[in-house]
């Protein structure tokens, strides 16, 4: 139970990202931002490695090479879709669209690569979640739905499946979570240093810029991941990507609170279906530990 608690907590965490994106500087661009919000984040996650220290408990087994690159790549892939799925369709559809897609594809991959074949019960919950998923995104005018956005949504939410099964898989060699995360995410930041390097970074130098990119690092990134990471040892890929379906419905919360997003009214059924599913995915999760 602390295990998922500490995944649902990171999910509360992400869902801070669309909105912290919206009320930022106006001139910053999706690239830049995901560019910035990784950077910002390894170097975060390697100082608490670093500063931790942890003496090892229990045996770490070799990890291959792909699996640190899949993770890290996936990462990158996440933070280019994520944003700009966010710009072109909002914060509440692109961050319900992203995540709410995650757990099938994450359920899919896991039985692909682990041969780790869902419950009846996950079937059932995913479906009705991915209904939930597919009312928000399709929802009245008022919800600015794209489809370009929901396509690159569907993106990040691959991405990301990608990245918890390959995470996953590092976690069980026995490597401390500190360490898997800083390792991860430093791979990740690689490839997206040249946008800093060529594209428009004015925003970062100003307050709300400089304001943006620490809490994107330290909030829905490196405390995030700690906690997700702490959690995804004990559960299953599946579970961890389904109990961060706590994300999706911050975001939508944040952003008709903060932002002035008004969903149409059957968009909120929608957000129901996806807590329903969640619900009965966590319950199911609770009666078979992860062994994997």
């Amino acid at each position: 139970m602390r295990a998922r608690l500490l995944v649902i907590f990171a999910g509360i965490c992400f869902g801070t990202t669309g909105t912290a994106q919206a009320l930022g500087p106006k001139g910053a661009s999706s690239l830049s931002i995901g560019a910035v919000r990784l950077l910002v984040g390894s170097l975060m996650l390697i100082l608490v490695a670093t500063v931790s220290r942890k003496s090892a408990t229990r045996t770490v087994t070799p990890v291959r090479a792909r699996t640190w690159f899949v993770a890290g790549i996936a990462m990158s892939f996440y933070q280019l879709t994520f944003f700009a799925a966010v710009r072109s369709t909002g914060v509440a559809v692109g961050t319900v669209v992203a995540l709410g897609s995650a757990p099938a594809l994450t359920g899919l991959l896991s039985w692909i690569v682990n041969r780790h074949r869902p419950s009846r019960i996950w079937f059932v919950a995913t479906a009705i979640a991915v209904i939930g998923v597919s009312t928000i995104a399709t929802s009245g005018a008022s919800a600015h739905v794209k489809p370009v956005g929901v396509l690159l949504a569907l993106g990040a939410g691959l991405s990301y499946a990608l990245f918890a099964v390959s995470s996953k898989e590092i976690l069980h060699s026995g490597i401390s979570t500190e360490n898997a995360m800083a390792r991860i995410f430093a791979i990740g930041a690689v490839p997206l240093l040249p946008i800093l390097l060529i594209g428009n970074t004015h925003w970062l130098f100003t307050p709300r810029g400089i304001a943006l990119a620490l809490w994107l690092g330290l909030v829905p990134t490196a405390i995030a991941y700690l906690a997700y990471g702490a959690g995804l040892r004990y559960v299953h890929a599946n579970e961890a990507s389904t109990l961060t379906l706590a994300e999706p419905l911050t975001a939508t919360i944040l952003g008709t609170v903060l932002l002035h997003e008004h969903p149409a009214a059957i968009a909120w059924f929608g957000v129901a279906l996806i807590f329903i599913g969640l619900v009965f995915l966590t319950r199911d999760s609770v009666r078979q530990p992860a062994t994997n």
